[in-house]
């Protein structure tokens, strides 16, 4: 784990991750890999000096709810009836819906810690399009990294 961000009181234990790998990942995973993202953060995002709000316990649920679907995403045709997989693609539409609710209520809550506590600037229209790209991508790209 490398040391990326300092501030006065505390110092935060970020993790440099290779973008392209981050990437690749959520393309596989399409998109679970970003549950994966916040829970390996979890610890460093805890540690901030003032509490962002960012619900870990809905992560954990949304990320393995994420998986299930992918399994069955993959292996649905072999278990269930055409009924069967019509009847679980309308909760993955529901779920996807609160699972992006829930992914830019926490962008925008780790953006607003990063830009008060440490001066790191993020573009609103890069953090909607490429949410936790683009946060990993400026924390790599920070002056603050070690390493």
């Amino acid at each position: 784990m490398e040391k990326l961000i300092s501030n006065e009181h505390i110092q935060l234990d970020f993790r440099k991750t290779n973008l392209m790998l981050m990437i690749l990942w959520s393309f596989v995973t399409l998109g679970a890999y970003i549950g994966v993202w916040f829970l390996k953060q979890r610890d460093t995002i805890q540690q901030f000096p003032t509490k962002l709000g960012i619900h870990f316990g809905l992560w954990r649920f949304f990320t393995i709810a994420s998986f299930v679907f992918l399994f069955i995403k993959i292996f649905g045709g072999i278990i269930l009836s055409e009924y069967g997989i019509d009847n679980i693609q309308s909760y993955e539409t529901i779920f996807n819906f609160f699972f992006i609710g829930l992914l830019y209520y926490s962008i925008f809550r780790l953006k607003e810690g990063l830009e008060d506590e440490y001066g790191i600037s993020l573009n609103f229209y890069l953090l909607v399009f490429f949410h936790i790209f683009y946060i990993q991508f400026k924390l790599n790209q920070s002056q603050l990294v070690k390493g």
